[in-house]
């Protein structure tokens, strides 16, 4: 005699890997089709084997989409990590920002990562801005000591102070910042590259 709850199970299997598969593909949103039928057959692919030879097939999906995760979660870290490899080829402040941010919210590396993109970047735009405001305002833009202080920038009484650079200040500041930018870049490069990837799932 046919046990009723064999003949329900794969269709409620089947169902629950479909369901999850469809959750996947809707927090997949960016990545190109390609990528996204790719991951989206590793899953099928990695379910598939783990239930094959189970005698009760619904408990083993249950359990193997447990495992996963969320969908939108095992998403978002297939996501971060297509970034990543982006990224650890890439020259693009603007790429490697958003992926390091990105990146910080799957661990402390990440984190790590974003304060080093935040600071070397955050200081060359602000060496960059002073170079803008020079012409414009040459005697209140420069290297200034004075009160046993040192400031890079504008300051507000200039008169109180003494200016270190003169001519030199924009040369200088050009080689500053473009040397806080590359090496931002390469530090940011390195430590994706260094990273270990991990199987998404």
């Amino acid at each position: 005699m046919t046990n009723p709850v064999s003949i329900s199970a794969e269709p409620l299997a089947d169902t629950r890997i479909e369901t999850y598969l469809a959750s996947l593909a809707s927090g997949l949103r960016g990545l190109s089709a390609e990528e996204k039928q790719d991951i989206l057959l590793e899953i099928r692919s990695h379910v598939a084997d783990s239930v094959a030879a189970a005698q009760d097939r619904a408990a083993a999906t249950e359990r193997v989409l447990r495992l996963l995760g969320d969908p939108k979660e095992l998403a978002q870290r297939y996501k971060a990590e297509r970034m990543l490899t982006r990224a650890s080829r890439s020259f693009s402040p603007l790429l490697l920002l958003r992926t390091t941010w990105g990146w910080a919210k799957l661990g402390m590396k990440g984190t790590v990562a974003f304060f080093v993109a935040l600071f070397g970047y955050g200081i060359a735009l602000a060496l960059t801005i002073t170079l803008i405001l020079k012409p414009i305002m040459p005697s209140r833009v420069g290297v200034w000591w004075g009160h046993g202080d040192l400031n890079v920038g504008m300051v507000d009484h200039p008169e109180r102070m003494h200016e270190l650079l003169g001519q030199w200040y924009v040369p200088v500041i050009v080689v500053l910042a473009f040397g806080f930018a590359v090496g931002t870049t390469q530090a940011l490069r390195w430590l994706i590259r260094s990273r270990t990837p991990k199987q998404s799932y």
